[in-house]
């Protein structure tokens, strides 16, 4: 019990570190905690995070502070573009941890990788890692829209190919049952746009226009919505913030 609170003490520092925009040490710290969380889980024999969350009472979910922690690292690397190599590596390490039934976490965790891979400047490993995840699983929108950003945007050193970021994006389109298909869309609509190609843009906004439409109210009873934060709970009690959840 003793090193699961220095744990937990461990990862309220840094998050409080980051609020203090001491962002490197909030990092280190966080990623620190990372590694007594899996001592920890070897010791006690955990199979995985998921576990973990439940097995301990942590003042943050597990699994809300590694998703956090992938997102910081990102914004750090964009100063500190050496900590790109440390979120890889922390993300590999995160999906072998990762229980099967966190499909969302999974496919976030893989994308950080590959983006990375890419903002690193090794565009071929980005381009196998994603034609390897989206040849298992070619409805994942979200996959090729990460792909797809990639040339789409550039980086410092690398230059947007926009012609490649269309073909990603035309590529998921073809496919059938593609998951998240209006978020595919507006990526295309958005390249397109940008490659001048607006008969093809127009086309494809009429389509989102179809998918994003409000279903037809049946009854005159009017219907409460609730406005959830990005930070509160998730609704479904999946005990996820709602951003990493189904807010996504």
């Amino acid at each position: 019990m003793e090193k699961y609170r220095k744990i937990d003490e461990k990862i309220s520092e840094g998050y409080k570190l980051l609020e203090s925009r001491q962002n490197v040490r909030g990092c280190d710290t966080l990623l620190a905690a990372w590694e007594d969380i899996k001592v920890l889980m070897s010791e006690d024999n955990i199979k995985d995070l998921a576990a973990l969350d439940k097995k301990y009472r942590w003042t943050e979910f597990i699994l809300n502070y590694v998703q956090d922690l992938e997102e910081q690292l990102y914004n750090l690397a964009l100063d500190e573009p050496q900590y790109f190599t440390r979120r890889i590596h922390y993300c590999e390490e995160l999906l072998a941890l990762c229980s099967d039934e966190e499909d969302l976490l999974i496919e976030n965790t893989r994308r950080a990788i590959a983006e990375s891979h890419f903002a690193l400047g090794n565009t071929q490993e980005c381009d196998r890692l994603f034609e390897k995840w989206l040849t298992d699983d070619p409805t994942w929108g979200w996959g090729h829209i990460g792909w797809s950003d990639c040339y789409h945007f550039g980086t410092k050193n690398i230059a947007p190919d926009l012609v490649k970021a269309e073909q990603i994006i035309r590529s998921a389109l073809e496919q059938n049952n593609l998951r998240d298909r209006a978020d595919v869309i507006d990526r295309a609509v958005d390249i397109y746009t940008a490659l001048g190609n607006n008969e093809q843009a127009a086309k494809l906004t009429e389509e989102l226009k179809i998918l994003t439409a409000p279903p037809k109210k049946t009854t005159n009873t009017p219907i409460k919505v609730t406005k959830i934060g990005r930070n509160e709970p998730c609704p479904c009690g999946s005990g996820k913030k709602y951003k990493k959840c189904c807010g996504k």
